[in-house]
């Protein structure tokens, strides 16, 4: 599966992060590592996101946990770049 990834290590519920996009739409998905596991298997996954065309995509950790974020587009044509938010 094409994708670009981060691997955000653990957060505590309520984490924040920021995600920028330029050069095309994406779908944008939050997955914790049962999750993400899941996707890059091809099984039934759930995330926190969606597919976006506007930037930047503010998505906030649900739960503590490990977390990943995985970026669904043509990595030839997309710019990404993702920041944790600091209150």
């Amino acid at each position: 599966m094409d994708h670009l990834y981060w691997n955000l290590g653990t957060c505590a519920g309520g984490a924040v992060f920021e995600v920028g996009l330029r050069g095309s739409t994406a779908r944008v998905c939050l997955m914790d590592d049962d999750s993400y596991q899941a996707y890059l298997d091809g099984d039934e996954y759930e995330y926190f996101g969606g597919f976006y065309d506007l930037t930047p995509v503010v998505l906030e950790v649900p739960y503590d946990d490990h977390w990943w974020l995985a970026v669904d587009s043509n990595p030839d044509n997309i710019k990404v770049t993702v920041n944790q938010v600091v209150d």
